[in-house]
């Protein structure tokens, strides 16, 4: 992968947020029961291209936050000899946006907020473990409800639909403490039927090498590797079927305080990419609380 110009994907990003699904212990399946968690999403990156309402844009620069929160429930009966989940979350999301556009009177620079809903998730997910082994498969739906508008140079929403299936598999040793998990899935999109924007598919594998130094804390070592694996089409691909590629890594933390009494635990996690082609070049932040009843 080389350092050039990102243009994959509208607005050089998708509905994948590097790191989001995949933290500490992502394929050990929860007690059966409710949880409920908080989770917030930062992003500062930059892309030297990109198409942002219909339009392609120079030197494009956002700022995102996303607070989602949600909520997960676990039946205690077997589905298919392992455990089954079933959740959703709705976020709120504010983001900043710079950039340049050409014009037949020469280029201007141009800037743009939006504090909004953002796209809603449903998250069915099934679990089975072997030995140190554990698995899971879920199917994450992301629904466009969140604001958009064609106007927008900045928009909370995406204005499509989005498919994401993942296969998480972990390893735990209950010796050593140390855990290996990654997390490869295929996110298939729809059309952006506002300015006929089909984004290709995408890859993308979430990798964590994680150490229990103690029952209630760790630490890790975490990245993401994405490549899309279909090009852009419709009307609205004026920069054609460029496909994206990116790799990251950063340091993560788990801790489940004492005065949660084990039911609640907190997650703090940053990834830098380290490489990218046709894709936003940045930073992505993660907090995320929960509680388990």
């Amino acid at each position: 992968m080389g350092q050039q110009t990102a243009r994959a994907t509208e607005g050089a990003s998708s509905y994948y947020f590097p790191g989001a699904s995949g933290t500490f212990a992502v394929a050990i399946a929860p007690e059966p029961g409710f949880m409920m968690f908080n989770q917030m999403l930062f992003l500062n990156a930059k892309a030297s291209k990109a198409v942002l309402r219909g339009h392609v844009h120079l030197e494009v620069k956002a700022d995102a936050v996303y607070d989602y929160v949600g909520g997960f429930y676990t039946l205690e009966k077997p589905l298919l000899g392992g455990r089954f989940q079933i959740g959703g979350a709705v976020p709120v999301g504010y983001v900043h946006t710079k950039a340049g556009i050409d014009t037949t009177l020469g280029s201007r620079n141009d800037s743009d907020s939006s504090s909004n809903f953002g796209d809603s998730m449903i998250v069915p997910a099934l679990y089975w473990k072997t030995g140190d082994f554990h698995f899971k498969v879920a199917e994450t739906v992301f629904i466009p409800t969140g604001g958009y508008s064609t106007g927008n140079l900045a928009n909370v929403g995406r204005n499509y639909w989005g498919f994401d299936t993942s296969l998480a598999m972990t390893w735990l040793s209950t010796k050593t403490g140390t855990e290996i998990s990654i997390i490869p899935g295929i996110m298939f999109n729809t059309k952006n039927t506002d300015t006929d924007y089909q984004s290709g598919n995408e890859f993308h594998l979430d990798f964590m090498v994680n150490q229990f130094l103690a029952k209630n804390f760790a630490l890790g070592v975490q990245g993401y590797y994405y490549r899309q694996v279909s090009g852009d089409s419709g009307s609205g691909a004026k920069l054609g079927d460029f496909e994206g590629e990116a790799l990251g890594l950063g340091p993560a933390l788990f801790w489940m305080p004492d005065f949660g009494g084990g039911k609640l635990s907190l997650i703090v996690k940053w990834l830098h990419d380290l490489d990218h082609t046709h894709r936003m070049e940045g930073d992505y932040g993660q907090f995320l609380v929960s509680y388990t009843f």
